[in-house]
């Protein structure tokens, strides 16, 4: 008995310590824009209001400035109508010229854990960052956050967080790559992929680009794809699943083995899917158009000398002794790329 009483006496000691949070007390950061002017950062954030006695929530945002990045953070807090939380934030938007200036500042942040919220995403636009968490105020809770979480998990966009780009921006054989979101008149929509050297902002990969990156490194393998083949015929189709494996050999050939398995949505006016021979045509198309413009994204990252791929990595697993400046310099350029795409086609809900 007197053991029971004690450790119900050590359950109310524990949990008087515990520092409160109650949800309506505290502000809980849903996502942040980075912007910078000058040697001023600028912090927006975007923050649910929750209405009492009501299921509905709506989003406000707030702005705070300072000339050191942590500052920032204690700037936003004294604009604040409660305690500041970021443990919960799941999305952090930053816009070109902050990327082409402070990267190094980002990286040091994350990496102390300064935000932990290790499965945020970090996206990047061409206009400001601010601009694209005012418009999120106008939409309903979580939009962005789920926005660019359908597009990695079902769209065209490979998938990315905290941890990834941590381990991209300190770790050797791959380069950092970031999704870009922008917004047309109010609407908010993903558009494509960057990619780092180092701290240097490289490239601007276009939507199928960044697909074709996505090919390469996710494990979900999903995504939607459309291709002319004249004036008014075209193929569309979904991507279900699929796998890839890369396999580079001492003699610097580099082969990429790609499985899809698709569903038909559109196809030439002039194919026949129930014909066997046109059927193999569609297929013989479709595999041939991927792997040259798989080929033809790999010889521009290449040229580049940017490797958001990750064969550096590829190639120290198999090598002992890697020197990430003797890969780069010597070793990658004279990659010789071979792409073997290879789809099953599923499903066919097309008129044809």
């Amino acid at each position: 008995m007197k053991r029971s009483i004690l450790a119900l006496f050590f359950c109310f000691l524990v949990s008087g310590c515990v520092q409160e949070r109650i949800i309506d007390r505290i502000n809980i950061i849903q996502s942040l824009g980075v912007d910078i002017e000058g040697e001023t950062y600028k912090l927006s954030a975007s923050i649910p209001s929750y209405i009492k006695a009501s299921p509905k929530q709506s989003e406000s945002s707030i702005t705070a400035e300072s000339n050191i990045m942590y500052g920032v953070f204690t700037a936003l807090t004294t604009k604040s109508s409660h305690p500041v939380e970021l443990g919960q934030m799941r999305t952090m938007v930053i816009s070109d010229k902050f990327a082409r200036e402070a990267i190094p500042e980002l990286a040091d942040l994350i990496n102390r854990e300064f935000i932990k919220s290790s499965n945020a995403t970090i996206v990047i636009t061409k206009q400001s960052a601010n601009s694209i968490i005012s418009e999120t105020s106008n939409k309903p809770p979580y939009y962005l956050s789920e926005l660019i979480e359908q597009n990695m998990q079902h769209g065209n966009t490979p998938a990315t967080n905290y941890h990834s780009f941590v381990n991209q921006y300190y770790g050797e054989g791959q380069d950092v790559y970031l999704p870009v979101l922008n917004q047309d008149q109010g609407i908010l929509h993903m558009d494509g992929v960057c990619v780092f050297k180092g701290d240097d902002l490289k490239l601007w990969l276009t939507g199928e680009e960044g697909l074709y990156v996505k090919f390469l490194n996710d494990k979900s393998l999903t995504g939607e794809y459309d291709f002319k083949t004249g004036p008014k015929e075209m193929y569309s189709f979904t991507i279900l699943r699929g796998k890839s494996k890369i396999a580079i050999s001492k003699n610097g050939k580099t082969t990429i083995t790609l499985a899809l398995s698709i569903a038909l949505r559109e196809i030439p006016n002039n194919m026949n899917i129930q014909n066997k021979d046109d059927l193999h045509e569609v297929k013989k198309q479709i595999e041939n158009r991927l792997s040259t413009e798989i080929k033809t994204l790999l010889v521009r990252l290449q040229k580049n000398n940017v490797d958001p791929i990750g064969f550096g990595e590829q190639y120290r697993w198999q090598h002992r002794t890697f020197s990430e400046n003797e890969f780069y310099e010597k070793t990658y350029p004279n990659l010789d790329f071979e792409v073997k795409t290879n789809i099953l086609i599923l499903n066919a809900g097309v008129g044809h």
